[in-house]
């Protein structure tokens, strides 16, 4: 209500103001005019308004009129500006989202897969695919857009990746539409943050550095970019908003987090304790969400499952409260084959999928998470038919949406529950 109510005084005010000088100066006014064009979205009307806000080149304007009021003038206009950009900005999301709730209450919420973003030109990876989403309640695909490798799966106009040559184009804007059109999908674009090996050795004074090897920091083949950098950080959400152009509903970002190791010799741009590496990743989340829900996609992360019970972030600076207010989804990733023996009082969690993924879900609800923002990743690999139902049924008993993830791209049609033919 604040930012409406601050719309239309600012609004009237630079009305009044260029009403009033217009009686004095209408034989003076050149026909070169400067309009600024800004476009409130409504329903599905565009409502042009770039003919609200004229401002006009001060050798034109009138000298009766002082300097002070010229100035006081053109901020009024600068601020009504700004003001319509993020009104149409809120009301691009507010349109997003009531088309969101209405996706979720006919298909009865988000049941998905990933599809690793290599296997888009994979003609049967594909096939199986469409066909459990065509005879089954998957209604979802998550698609890589930055890889682990540090590729960009799209032609992006992205310098820094023209310069980095890391485009391997997989798929376009118009295969994303036939995909969405032709099986009623919510696509989810992946997004790999700061995990990233190609931008640590372009850019090596924005990577994690070794400080006794005096090198970039390498863990398992894995470069990780320092999750303090500005430019990582731009590169990143301006990645995201292409793709959210380019026809994704939801960027989901995943290693959005610090290298998991206690090796003593990482070195960063601050400090690595708690509060920075909350600070760092958090004020990347936020800055990412505004400006993504801005031009009309939703933003989820993905998060170890750990941080669903534990309350230290565990060195990588995933920390369920602060995370999960800024972000629209949370997928943790409640693997039952990534959790110790003896979790949740199960000597071999990976054959007990139910009840690992169930005490985890329940750590995060007893914690605050709405169900509407939980999401987990389920696991898709290394279990049967039967466990990845068990997965599946942990997390629709509990009334969630929900993702499985196998980095192959190889499921079975027997995980999903059928629809009626």
């Amino acid at each position: 209500m604040n930012r409406v109510t601050n719309f239309f005084l600012v609004f009237v005010l630079a009305f009044a103001i260029t009403n009033f000088y217009s009686r004095d100066i209408n034989n003076e006014i050149s026909k070169d005019e400067i309009v600024t064009n800004t476009t409130v979205y409504k329903s599905n009307t565009d409502i042009e308004i770039s003919k609200i806000i004229k401002t006009f080149e001060s050798d034109n304007v009138s000298k009766n009129i002082n300097k002070e009021e010229q100035m006081y003038s053109a901020k009024l206009i600068s601020d009504l500006n700004d003001e319509l950009i993020v009104l149409n900005q809120e009301i691009t999301f507010l349109i997003k989202k009531q088309k969101f709730s209405k996706y979720k209450e006919t298909h009865g919420g988000i049941r998905g897969i990933y599809v690793n973003g290599y296997h888009m030109t994979n003609e049967s990876k594909l096939e199986n695919i469409l066909n459990i989403v065509d005879k089954t309640n998957v209604n979802s695909l998550v698609i890589d857009v930055k890889t682990d490798n540090g590729h960009i799966l799209f032609n992006t106009t992205n310098t820094i990746s023209e310069e980095m040559s890391n485009i391997r184009s997989k798929y376009d804007r118009e295969t994303l539409r036939k995909l969405k059109d032709k099986n009623d999908l919510y696509l989810i674009g992946r997004v790999v943050v700061f995990q990233d090996p190609l931008f640590a050795k372009s850019y090596p004074d924005e990577a994690v550095f070794d400080s006794y090897k005096k090198k970039i920091y390498s863990q398992n083949d894995q470069y990780f970019v320092d999750p303090g950098s500005e430019k990582a950080r731009s590169y990143v959400i301006d990645i995201a908003k292409e793709a959210c152009q380019l026809g994704f509903d939801e960027i989901q970002f995943d290693y959005i987090r610090y290298p998991d190791s206690n090796y003593q010799y990482m070195t960063f741009k601050e400090e690595n304790n708690f509060e920075n590496r909350i600070k760092n990743i958090n004020t990347f989340l936020m800055k990412a969400k505004e400006e993504i829900n801005g031009i009309g996609c939703f933003v989820s992360a993905d998060v170890f499952g750990f941080i669903l019970t534990n309350k230290f972030d565990g060195g990588i600076g995933q920390n369920l409260e602060t995370i999960i207010e800024n972000v629209d989804f949370l997928s943790p990733m409640v693997y039952p084959s990534h959790y110790s023996k003896g979790s949740f009082g199960y000597q071999n969690p990976n054959r007990n999928p139910y009840g690992v993924i169930t005490s985890a879900l329940d750590d995060a609800l007893n914690r605050g998470v709405q169900e509407v923002k939980l999401r987990p990743f389920l696991q898709g690999f290394w279990h049967s038919d039967f466990e990845v139902q068990e997965n599946i049924r942990a997390a629709e008993d509990k009334n969630l949406d929900w993702i499985v993830w196998n980095v192959s791209s190889s499921y079975n049609l027997e995980y999903f529950t059928k629809l009626d033919s």
